[in-house]
């Protein structure tokens, strides 16, 4: 029982923690009873507990909770020891420098990609919106598009079955068939595109880093700079940085 019971406070304090990551404002001990369906008494017992650790941060004067930055600490220390993200490095930051273009590195978790690495262009008129930590499906991104072409066709259809398909954008591609013939495309390219997709103003291409992939790279531009002709340009640079990152890994499991 005492085992039981010990699981179940886990799977609450998680519960809560995730809906406070979600929560752009954060949450009253009262909003978060009705959001979870937890008694308050519980809720706020949990709450102090992550309030200590820094995990969770309360505000004095409204008594709001949100997310700690112990968070992202901790998700800064899981990036660091991500063998990939090391091995790495150097080619994305190469590679940024030749292209002069935004550089991502990502990496599939379930139906989403993670952003675990960028190097951003300074110089560029814009600033993207994604950051290490984000996460976004893999229907709807350039990176998730390349990781998913190198899938079998039933892995892909179980992916976008099992995924919350909705338009981002109004480019998204959320009709079936047009998903499964833009993957094809994608096998025949070596490549793939993400035109504005998720994110309204922005271009990218991406590559997937070897066999059964679970991770990707991509480089992203404003759609006015990323023309069809920029494109072109960007697929040599982009090849040789996802070549050498995959030589790079030599024999680890990724």
């Amino acid at each position: 029982m005492a085992e039981q019971s010990t699981v179940q406070s886990l799977d609450r304090a998680f519960d809560l923690l995730e809906t406070l990551c979600r929560s752009r404002n954060g949450m009253s001990i009262g909003g978060l009873s009705a959001e979870t369906g937890l008694h308050k008494s519980t809720v706020h017992r949990l709450l102090a507990s992550m309030c200590a650790r820094g995990y969770v941060q309360r505000d004095a004067e409204t008594s709001v909770y949100r997310a700690g930055m112990r968070l992202c600490e901790m998700s800064s220390y899981i990036v660091d020891n991500l063998d990939i993200v090391e091995r790495a490095r150097a080619s994305l930051e190469r590679l940024e420098q030749c292209t002069d273009e935004t550089v991502h590195l990502v990496m599939r978790d379930d139906k989403d990609i993670v952003y675990i690495h960028k190097v951003d262009n300074g110089s560029s008129a814009i600033r993207m919106f994604s950051r290490i930590g984000m996460r976004l499906p893999l229907y709807c991104t350039g990176v998730g598009k390349a990781i998913l072409a190198t899938w079998d066709t039933a892995e892909v259809r179980d992916v976008w079955q099992h995924s919350d398909v909705h338009a981002w954008t109004e480019h998204t591609i959320v009709d079936e068939d047009a998903f499964f013939r833009e993957i094809d495309k994608v096998r025949q390219l070596g490549y793939a595109l993400d035109n504005e997709e998720n994110e309204l103003g922005v271009r990218c291409i991406a590559a997937a880093i070897r066999g059964r992939a679970s991770y990707a790279i991509s480089l992203s531009a404003p759609v006015s700079r990323m023309t069809d002709q920029r494109v072109a340009e960007l697929r040599a640079p982009l090849m040789a940085a996802r070549d050498e990152i995959a030589r790079a890994l030599g024999g680890g499991r990724f």
